[in-house]
């Protein structure tokens, strides 16, 4: 999920766009180093989701500690004298289906429910590319899985997506690492998990001249070659993968069903997963010293903003983050003549920030809305209240998702103030098509976590969840909340953008206590006899009055009862 700026000049009717992070870009045959001037004519945003997650062969990169791109070096096995000499070393590993190679990490299902509640295994046909050019057996002592393409396509047998195919490409990449002494070959090193992404894609293979991806996305320069980036169509659509002589194009889902995935970890993960799907149900069992991950959720649609401006139109709030003194750099991906990289993500605040400042100049509509269901797993913590409840524990905190096209990817913020959890998103107001965007959340939070947090007793929890708007509207949209297999599920639909916070408040009831029933004397205990009621008259004699007080008081001789 990536956000792209454009900075654009004009040379005759050609457009380069420029996008930002560290390096430099050639900007029509003219070098754009440390910034990028206020001065150019053009200037526009291409922000769209899961960019990331089939865009690099499965790797092996030393000095992935580096700042500098270019000092990262790409290693031909794990024991190549250039991982073997560096302190820190990245792998990617796009997982193989466990028919493939079920030794570690492995993808073991895909599967469809449809409205009837009926499940649909899916069968695996191939990986792809079917023979990719990094691939590799395991290297058992990293506990680290066979290479084998990008994935697997599946068919699901009667679930037709929207190209007229039975087919979806499913993959799930994982980013780790490694930090160890210089000259201790890699295949000793023990691996940690770092960004972890899985995707599943309803696709239609069409066919072409195209080339499987065989390195990485080159830093520092455009990439103009077929191997060396993200592969398109003539008409400019991208493709998901893609073989020798075939792209599959990713496609629309069919309505009324729901998909899942199940997937083998060699290593337990923790944390907190964030992702682009609905109503999520998760089971995670363990299986030796890793887990067994099954998610299954409904796709939603997200919408893609790519866009271009003119300079006199850029915001002044957003003039100051695009051009302040930074180095901004590329990633080639060619499109055309369009030159693009990364900055940041979908669920960075500057994103965030930049798009709603933009929203308005380009009347809150979103370019295209396309389907995704995707999930992502995030290592590193916003929230101490979540991670103090989560550290200790081999087990997943929670699962927030959303349809809104930026949002925050960590745990919710509590806020000790109004107890609540509070969640931030935004996206442009209306679809590509001119209707109204419908927004949805869903947060699956561990109840042992839950609990934790609030610290609440093993009773029942009850939550409300409001919406409240950009400027201070408080609105409750349709919501669903319940408890199930030790995982409290909460989900808002119906809800509108651009910018509203969603607030989360979890209540729990006090359990009445009941006094304890006072004993009954039996028949063998003595009974105290009642005391009567003390008694006081007044008495009086002529000027002389006197009290009396008894059980049944009487006035002297010669006194009268007043």
């Amino acid at each position: 999920m990536e956000l792209y700026v454009k900075s654009v000049r004009k040379y005759g009717a050609a457009f380069f766009a420029a996008l930002l992070l560290g390096s430099f870009v050639q900007i029509g045959g003219a070098e754009a180093g440390a910034r990028i001037p206020s001065t150019i004519p053009y200037f526009g945003l291409y922000l769209t989701e899961s960019f990331d997650l089939n865009l690099e062969p499965s790797n092996f990169w030393a000095n992935a500690d580096s700042a500098d791109h270019s000092k990262m070096l790409r290693c031909a096995s794990a024991d190549d004298e250039l991982c073997t000499n560096a302190t820190s070393v990245k792998t990617i590993l796009n997982l193989p289906t466990c028919v493939v190679d079920a030794s570690f990490d492995c993808i073991k299902s895909v599967w469809a429910i449809d409205a009837s509640g009926k499940k649909i295994e899916g069968q695996f046909l191939n990986s792809l590319p079917v023979k990719g050019s990094t691939d590799r057996p395991a290297v058992p002592s990293m506990m680290l899985a066979a290479a084998n393409g990008f994935g697997g396509l599946w068919k699901i047998p009667g679930v037709v997506n929207g190209g007229g195919e039975e087919n979806y490409f499913a993959s799930l990449r994982i980013d780790s690492f490694a930090t160890k002494a210089a000259g201790v070959p890699m295949s000793q090193s023990k691996i940690y998990y770092g960004n972890f992404m899985a995707g599943i894609t309803p696709v239609k293979a069409v066919s072409g001249s195209y080339v499987p991806m065989t390195i990485r996305p080159t830093w520092g320069q455009s990439n103009s070659g077929p191997n060396s980036g993200p592969s398109y169509t003539p008409q400019g659509d991208r493709c998901t993968v893609v073989d020798t002589g075939i792209c599959e194009l990713p496609q629309d889902f069919p309505a009324g069903y729901r998909f899942g995935m199940s997937v083998q970890l060699a290593q337990k993960v923790s944390g907190w997963f964030h992702g682009r799907i609905a109503l999520p149900q998760i089971e995670i069992t363990p299986n030796g010293k890793g887990q067994i991950v099954n998610i299954e959720a409904e796709p939603v649609k997200i919408s893609t903003l790519d866009f271009t401006i003119p300079n006199a139109q850029i915001p002044e709030s957003v003039r100051k983050e695009i051009f302040a003194d930074v180095d901004w750099g590329v990633m080639g991906d060619v499109r055309g003549s369009k030159v693009q990289t990364m900055l940041n993500g979908l669920s960075n605040p500057q994103t965030m920030q930049i798009m709603n400042d933009m929203l308005p100049t380009i009347g809150d509509k979103a370019t295209k809305t396309t389907q995704y269901w995707s999930y992502r797993a995030l290592n590193t913590w916003k929230n101490p209240e979540v991670e103090k409840c989560t550290k200790s524990k081999d087990e997943l905190g929670g699962v927030v998702t959303t349809n809104a096209l930026t949002y925050g990817d960590g745990p919710p913020t509590f806020n000790s103030a109004t107890g609540s959890l509070e969640y931030k998103v935004a996206s442009p107001h209306f679809e590509a098509s001119g209707a109204v965007a419908s927004g949805t959340y869903d947060l699956a939070i561990n109840s042992v976590v839950a609990r934790c947090i609030y610290g609440f007793s093993t009773a029942p929890i009850q939550a409300e969840i409001s919406i409240t708007s950009s400027d201070g509207e408080k609105k409750v949209a349709t919501t669903i909340v319940n408890e199930k297999n030790g995982w409290l599920y909460l989900s808002a639909k119906g809800f509108t953008f651009s910018s509203p916070t969603i607030n989360v408040k979890l209540t729990q009831e006090k359990v009445a206590v009941t006094p304890a029933p006072t004993p009954t004397p039996s028949a063998a205990q003595s009974v105290a006899p009642v005391a009567k009621k003390s008694v006081t008259i007044t008495c009086v004699k002529g000027k002389t009055t006197k009290k009396v007080s008894g059980e049944s008081p009487k006035c002297p001789a010669g006194y009268k009862k007043k």
